[in-house]
């Protein structure tokens, strides 16, 4: 290595005036395409990050977690119609219709935004096809009910409820976990590519400044000029330019980070909550629709409600709140809720840590109410039990289901606001490069060169 910097030395010695300002023009000029180049590609990769967050996997994400609940709440409707003789629950019908109505405008939906091939495709086909068939079933179960078939109304429900279970719920699952290791995948990589395209591009300024800088400095030493006003120009720009875009590729990557590890990873939790929380209210209307599998809905029902807030070591609301207000860890607490509440250190976006404690609060107060109703049923009060299930007064299950419910849109909401606003300002931030950086290199190109045309001019003359 040191023979070849010492050839190349006695190389550019043996060149003239003329032949070194040509070169170090040349040099400015290659510096300058090094940075247009990088800087480009660096923009660019940054933008198509932003889109995999934004566009292409998150929406898809949400859409098949409401999909997950659209499918449960329908399930939870027909149970707890078919609690009570035909006609009485309206409310429960109309329910089934809404949810019916939002999972096949999401299925279409789905569809639309297929992404990742076969990942996406074949789970959407199982729900189209396991959807008409759940719905037979449930028309089955209804048409028993009306006739007042209590054993045909169960096994209809039963084979209804095998094909939510065992083929639409996991169906939505799969659609979720493709997306969302894809995008766990691409984040990754392009939060890598990301540091790396900046590293190049800070490189190729840094060159270019520092070829600008050593001509100043030769023509200072060589030619006995201190300054050349086009050259501090073409130097100026470089700096400018190289923060500036130093600062909007951070910037980016820092709303990306925002997007993605605050604002959506608090998002999917709570979607994942809501979506179970469906499934687990179903397997409440269960338990009391179908006694021979009471205890195995009732263990579906706890294995769920787990999955949201499970407490150990003597933990309680009113603990885990004020641990919660004071950022502490809260160990013993697990579960989608408890996902959320920890990734929200500081209250970190206005309002979420009040609205994320309200929806595990409301939770809580929904577990409550159902351990009441199994105590209820195993004392012999059966239409008690429904009674209260079916509530919607405070203090009654569906209202207590209803303000989770709520707590967790709001929850939810607050964070898609902070995504939302993170993606459009990261790709703000990137925006126009393939404007602003030819005008910039191309500025520093002509100003170097007409910086250097005068003093050609003088050996040339």
């Amino acid at each position: 290595m040191s023979k070849i910097i010492s050839i190349s030395s006695q190389a550019i010695r043996k060149l003239n005036t003329p032949q070194l300002l040509k070169g170090g023009l040349y040099l400015t000029w290659s510096a300058t395409i090094l940075l247009l180049i990088t800087t480009i590609s660096g923009v660019q990769g940054q933008r198509q990050a932003i889109k995999t967050l934004g566009k292409d996997s998150t929406p898809s994400i949400v859409t098949a977690q409401r999909l997950k609940d659209a499918f449960a709440g329908m399930d939870a409707n027909v149970a707890n119609e078919l609690l009570v003789p035909a006609g009485q629950n309206t409310d429960a019908v109309k329910g089934y219709e809404e949810r019916y109505q939002k999972a096949a405008e999401r299925l279409v939906a789905a569809a639309e935004n297929i992404t990742y091939g076969d990942k996406e495709r074949k789970p959407i086909e199982s729900m189209q096809l396991g959807l008409g068939n759940y719905i037979a079933k449930v028309q089955q179960a209804r048409d028993f009910h009306q006739s007042g078939d209590t054993n045909s109304v169960l096994v209809a429900y039963r084979a209804a409820a095998e094909i939510m279970d065992k083929t639409l719920l996991p169906a939505a699952d799969e659609l979720d976990e493709a997306n969302f290791a894809e995008l766990k995948r691409s984040y990754s990589e392009e939060k890598f590519a990301s540091g790396r395209s900046l590293f190049f591009i800070v490189i190729s300024g840094v060159i270019l400044i520092v070829v600008l800088v050593g001509f100043q400095v030769f023509l200072s030493r060589r030619m006995r000029r201190t300054l050349n006003p086009y050259l501090l120009a073409a130097t100026a720009i470089a700096f400018i330019f190289l923060g500036y875009t130093t600062k909007a590729i951070l910037s980016s990557a820092n709303n990306l980070t925002l997007a993605k590890e605050r604002a959506f990873d608090s998002m999917h939790a709570l979607r994942q909550a809501r979506a179970i929380a469906y499934s687990a209210d179903a397997d409440q209307s269960r338990y009391l629709l179908d006694p021979t599998f009471a205890s195995k809905h009732e263990l579906a029902f706890m294995e769920k409600a787990s999955r949201l807030a499970k407490l150990t070591d003597g933990l309680t609301v009113e603990n885990i709140t004020a641990a919660v207000k004071q950022d502490k860890d809260v160990k013993g607490f697990t579960g989608f809720l408890a996902d959320e509440l920890v990734n929200i250190p500081g209250n970190f976006f206005p309002g979420e840590q009040e609205a994320a404690l309200a929806s595990f609060s409301t939770w809580e107060n929904y577990i409550a109410i159902d351990q009441q109703i199994r105590q209820l049923n195993q004392s012999g009060k059966l239409q008690e039990a429904i009674a209260l299930c079916l509530g919607d007064k405070p203090g009654q299950s569906n209202w207590a289901i209803d303000q989770f419910k709520k707590a967790n849109q709001n929850t939810f909401d607050i964070n898609q606001a902070v995504f939302d606003k993170a993606i459009k300002q990261g790709d703000d931030d990137v925006t126009g490069f393939e404007i602003t950086t030819p005008i910039a290199v191309s500025a520093i190109a002509l100003l170097t060169l007409f910086g250097l045309l005068p003093r050609l001019k003088e050996y040339s003359s």
